[in-house]
């Protein structure tokens, strides 16, 4: 009889246990729900940071090239925005410069490739083909590909790894990523997005893309480390790119 007594024990225990764990993933899906909800949110709540940026390139031949950047963002009646990199990588800028410098405020972009200051802001390029690295747009970005992720809040991380087309053109496009023969059914992705305990804010963003060109792998990387969320009051023109914004300067 004590037999028996033990036996309903221990399956009344054994269920208990399997309930618990289905209780425990329902209650880390809707938390990982509410997390991304409460990132989503955030687009609203952040008007002003610095980042720094990190762009490593892998090419066909095995060569490794490293790209860092600043950037400060204001984004308050006038967005305005300076950025800072060291040489970019071909595959990115479409050419091989040794400096990349630019300000931006609402429309108008004045550009620094190394050689003084220049207006772009009527010419053929426009700040829509620069690495977009601003907060909101990579958050908007995540809205997008929201069914791609894998929500695990446990760690406030956002992860994908995979073959989707549309993970890869909608970062490829806003990164300012170019491929030049690759199509975008041959590209592989990495994410990975981490998120402030407290507040849901972005802290920083890993993106990673390898594909093949002319039967090479060739891989790409942005890391972005988002820091001085709202502490950044405004950005100092200096006056010759001001005057350079307003054309009244001469060459």
């Amino acid at each position: 009889m004590k037999k028996q007594w033990w036996l309903l024990i221990f399956i009344l225990f054994l269920s208990g246990c399997g309930g618990g764990e289905a209780d425990d993933e329902n209650g880390a899906e809707k938390s990982g729900n509410k997390l991304f909800g409460e990132l989503l949110g955030t687009i609203s709540e952040v008007d002003s940071y610095e980042m720094d940026v990190e762009i490593g390139v892998e090419t066909p031949d095995g060569k490794q090239e490293t790209t860092l950047g600043k950037v400060k963002v204001a984004d308050f009646d006038m967005p305005e925005m300076h950025a800072v990199y060291e040489k970019m990588p071909e595959v990115v800028s479409q050419e091989n410069t040794s400096v990349l410098e630019y300000y931006q405020a609402g429309e108008r972009l004045v550009v620094n490739l190394g050689d003084g200051w220049t207006n772009e802001s009527t010419e053929d390029i426009t700040a829509n083909d620069l690495p977009s690295v601003r907060y909101m747009d990579i958050v908007q970005l995540l809205r997008k590909i929201e069914g791609e992720l894998d929500i695990a809040d446990a760690r406030n991380w956002l992860v994908y790894e995979g073959d989707s087309q549309k993970v890869f053109e909608a970062f490829s496009k806003t990164l300012s990523i170019s491929f030049r023969d690759i199509q975008p059914e041959s590209a592989k992705s990495r994410l990975e997005v981490r998120l402030d305990e407290k507040s849901s804010m972005m802290k920083s963003f890993y993106y990673t893309v390898t594909g093949t060109e002319k039967g090479q792998t060739e891989t790409i990387s942005y890391q972005l480390k988002y820091h001085r969320m709202n502490e950044v009051e405004g950005i100092d023109i200096p006056d010759e790119v001001l005057d350079e914004m307003s054309g009244t300067t001469t060459h």
